[in-house]
């Protein structure tokens, strides 16, 4: 081969590299670009939400809660008043006529929902309390 046709070749080639490259570089800065616009859209979006009043909401819920599934109950159980569970109906009664209803439990009910409730009130405050205000 001529030096003329190997020069040919080798400074297409390193064209196409430094090209590739270039693109390459171009890409980058495009998709961080974008990620920086994403990044201060959604920082504007967060303090949009964090101007915004909602904090009496969730701690009403929360009270709303804890009174429905721990103090009403306790309460009702303090002063005499019976707390109704539904009983079990048996598979074959479909619409529950001639099995199940309701049955009148003295004292202070705690059921799988109270726990599961109350933890998930617990795990709100204190994964809230975890984050710093600035």
């Amino acid at each position: 081969m001529s030096p003329e046709i190997l020069s040919m070749i080798g400074g297409g080639l390193m064209g196409f590299v430094f090209r590739f490259i270039a693109a390459q570089q171009e890409a980058q800065t495009k998709a961080l670009e974008m990620s920086m616009q994403l990044q201060e859209a959604a920082d504007a979006s967060a303090d949009r939400a964090g101007a915004r009043t909602g904090s009496w909401v969730r701690r009403v819920l929360s009270l709303t809660v804890l009174f429905a599934l721990i103090l009403g109950p306790f309460i009702l159980g303090l002063v005499g008043l019976p707390t109704y569970v539904e009983r079990e109906q048996a598979p074959w009664d479909i619409f529950g006529i001639f099995t199940g209803g309701w049955e009148a439990v003295n004292g202070y009910l705690i059921l799988p929902e109270v726990r599961s409730a109350m933890l998930a009130v617990v795990a709100f405050y204190l994964g809230s309390s975890q984050v710093g205000k600035k």
